[in-house]
């Protein structure tokens, strides 16, 4: 009896213990199945408030896009006849800033493309002041970078005096060939000889430095040596190929041949009022500064020096215009108390005529890293 009662309790404590070890593997599965769904439901709210942020910036590229069309009409400030930093379609807090829109918001900004150097379309003398402005004060490395950009576009095989071709790029240690046709992106200048990430997107990060410097005109900047402020942001791929005098920085203006008094100028009068054809800027130029002016030539160091008058009022309205086709627009959406943010860059062209418009995406990329 006593044999068959221990016998008994050893069943008991078996049992016990494996009811134990079930409700231990039972714990272990509920608890992975509960971390399992919240890691599921956190990943679809994720998922779902990106989404949201997503279309939030799309909605904003959208809106941009309404604004470019409609600044083709007269209603004040906007024009048919020109486009101006004053227009709709670049300053309209209204609809660019802080817009809410279903759970969140977006903000927008829009930069012509054509305030920009076309770097498919114009000559070395522009280049040249342009790098020279920014910091490029070597002669022989200045003309290393524009020969070798001109050899990089040019459909020859033939490199210029300090450019370079197939022969340079295929000894390099990753070799290359040089594209010899249009550049397709600014930063595929990188691959030119004489280029560094330093020289086209600027290497001053201190702040207070970096805001003195961009507060002076280019051609009166006191750069320090090895100091760049970079040319990335004045150069443009997407252009028509020529620059808006309206919306074009001092930087452009200077490269385009105009002296820092000239682009003061320039820049006070299209203040006031915008200029309303090409020929106006260098009409109004010539009234102000006559015929003795200086600023259209390159001369030993890249900065501006003087030619003939008539050869610089034709270069200028070679390529100035007032008008613009091309639009650089980056747009950032957020749902309002989210993490997630998303941000779109677009560039869109305007092909069509005042009154019918036809506009087109030329580029669309998220996260962008220039504002492109």
């Amino acid at each position: 009896m006593r044999g068959r009662c221990e016998v008994r309790r050893a069943e008991c404590g078996l049992a016990l213990m494996v009811v134990l070890w079930i409700l231990t593997f039972l714990s272990v599965v509920f608890t992975a199945f509960t971390f399992s769904m919240r890691t599921e439901l956190a990943a679809a709210g994720n998922f779902r408030e990106d989404a949201e942020a997503y279309y939030l910036a799309e909605a904003g590229v959208y809106r941009a896009a309404a604004e470019i069309v409609n600044a083709d009409r007269n209603d004040d400030p906007d024009s048919s006849q020109y486009d101006a930093l004053d227009e709709r379609w670049h300053s309209n807090p209204a609809a660019y800033e802080h817009v809410p829109l279903g759970r969140g918001r977006y903000w927008v900004t829009v930069t012509d493309e054509e305030s920009k150097i076309p770097v498919n379309n114009v000559g070395d003398a522009v280049l040249r002041r342009l790098f020279s402005n920014s910091g490029v004060k070597d002669a022989r490395r200045l003309s290393i970078i524009v020969d070798s950009i001109l050899d990089w576009r040019d459909p020859d095989k033939l490199h210029r005096i300090n450019g370079a071709e197939d022969d340079y790029y295929l000894t390099l240690p990753v070799p290359y060939k040089a594209r010899n046709g249009a550049f397709e992106t600014i930063e595929e200048l990188l691959l030119v000889k004489g280029m560094s990430p330093e020289i086209l997107y600027g290497n001053v990060s201190n702040p207070e430095r970096q805001a003195e410097l961009k507060g002076q005109f280019p051609g009166e900047r006191q750069l320090g040596s090895g100091e760049y402020l970079g040319v990335a942001r004045h150069l443009s791929v997407f252009g028509s190929g020529q620059v808006n005098v309206n919306t074009a920085s001092p930087e452009v203006l200077m490269a385009l041949g105009l002296t820092a008094a000239e682009s003061k100028l320039a820049l006070a009068r299209r203040a006031e009022v915008p200029f309303r054809y090409g020929a106006e800027l260098t009409n109004f130029l010539v009234s102000a500064g006559g015929p003795g002016r200086q600023g259209f030539e390159v001369v030993g160091t890249g900065q501006p020096g003087a030619i003939p008058l008539g050869q610089a009022m034709a270069e200028l309205q070679q390529i100035g215009t007032v008008s613009s086709r091309t639009f650089y627009v980056v747009s950032a959406g957020r749902l309002d108390g989210s993490r997630f943010a998303s941000r779109i860059g677009a560039v869109l062209r305007n092909d069509g005529n005042p009154g019918r418009p036809k506009l087109s995406i030329r580029l669309w990329s998220l996260g962008p890293s220039q504002g492109a």
